[in-house]
């Protein structure tokens, strides 16, 4: 199973935004790109592939929406139908209570939790860091939680969480890229080595 975890620090938790402005709802136009990266290959999605977001912008952080490739239907690739089902999961989910949910049952879920505690329950975490080990020399789990900064980076408390929590860090290369880009380098990369034992 692969995990991919964002955090985002400015994008909106209360579902206020137009489809046709997701740039100034704290870049949801980067998130949307981050999902359809993780998530989909020509004429498929990759099954065994979890996206956490983190949503911790206005107006009701934070907000955790879960999208599960195993279940996952109904979803597009395009940025505007990524949008649409987000702006439908924070609404249903505006009167969650810390550390509650609700299943939308299209393989999206929405819970009120901080990137804090998701971090502190995930298993095998690695976190893209520009000065982390390279990737083509990592040694991967059966497992793994891969943890994104958004546009901004990561607040430096966080850092030092994930630091606590053992966490790896692995480099995609000497070019800093884009969050939404990083997720389909570490599929094939994963892909390539096959399915470890």
């Amino acid at each position: 199973m692969r995990t991919f975890i964002l955090r985002a620090l400015k994008a909106n938790t209360d579902g206020n935004f137009s489809l046709d402005e997701l740039k100034e709802a704290g870049r949801l136009d980067l998130v949307c790109r981050f999902i359809s990266n993780c998530l989909f290959i020509s004429n498929n999605i990759r099954r065994d592939t979890i996206v956490k977001v983190c949503f911790d912008g206005p107006s009701l952080p934070p907000r955790l929406i879960n999208f599960f490739g195993e279940t996952l239907k109904g979803v597009e690739p395009d940025e505007r139908n990524i949008a649409n089902h987000i702006k439908i999961a924070l609404k249903k989910g505006k009167n969650l209570k810390l550390n509650e949910n609700i299943d939308l049952k299209n393989g999206i879920v929405v819970e009120k939790k901080s990137f804090e505690a998701l971090v502190k329950e995930a298993k095998n975490l690695i976190y893209l860091h520009k000065k982390g080990s390279d990737i083509r020399n990592f040694k991967f789990e059966k497992e793994n939680t891969f943890v994104f900064g958004d546009y901004i980076g990561m607040p430096r408390k966080t850092e030092k969480l994930l630091e606590r929590l053992n966490a790896k860090r692995i480099s995609l290369g000497p070019i800093m890229l884009f969050a939404s880009h990083c997720p389909v380098i570490i599929h094939n990369e994963l892909d390539r080595k096959g399915p470890v034992v």
